[in-house]
């Protein structure tokens, strides 16, 4: 939405968007190698960053929904979360949180494997490597959804709060901070 509304308003700029590893953005915008990044968001946040909220997200476990031995595993009335292959992001906030549960429920996890971004780890639960922790909001979003489920697991994980965040400095450029005022706009609820 907030991409959509921003070419309505501004249909001359060009945007110049990086994709990748979201543990990253934060910092690539503090440091200003970005202008703008939209991330989740960290518990502590750097005094010289602007955030505003954009969304939230749940954090969820996912298996894949076709019959495999991963599923076999989750399926069960008290599967042992010790066992199962964990497919998880190599750092990052998802990662701490997944670290912090099983730490939290006196568990090592299986890593199956490690990996950067989580569209990867939909596509290897999606393949039926493992499970999986990814934000919902990647999971509605992902071309292998429907080969995906979600795993009710309790406790569950904190959501991912995501939102827009800028070096403060950089808002005094009026391109960015047109786009920060679009961000405004796009989602007043949430300021």
């Amino acid at each position: 939405r907030l991409l959509s509304n921003f070419r309505n308003r501004y249909p001359a700029i060009e945007l110049k968007l990086h994709t990748g590893d979201q543990a990253d953005a934060i910092e690539r915008a503090l440091n200003g190698n970005e202008d703008l990044a939209i991330a989740a968001l960290p518990e502590k946040i750097s005094k010289k960053l602007r955030v505003q909220t954009l969304a939230q997200s749940p954090l969820v476990f996912i298996a894949p929904a076709f019959p495999c031995a991963v599923k076999e595993q989750v399926i069960v009335d008290a599967p042992d979360w010790a066992r199962i292959p964990l497919i998880v992001s190599e750092r990052g906030l998802a990662r701490l949180r997944v670290d912090a549960w099983y730490r939290s429920q006196n568990l090592k996890p299986n890593i199956y494997a490690q990996v950067s971004g989580h569209e990867a780890i939909v596509s290897m639960v999606g393949l039926g490597f493992g499970i999986g922790v990814v934000p919902e909001l990647v999971l509605a979003n992902s071309p292998q959804r429907d080969i995906i489920s979600i795993v009710d697991v309790q406790p569950g994980l904190a959501p991912f709060v995501v939102g827009l965040c800028a070096n403060a400095q950089r808002l005094e450029n009026p391109l960015v901070k047109a786009f920060w005022d679009t961000a405004r706009a796009s989602y007043p609820g949430e300021f």
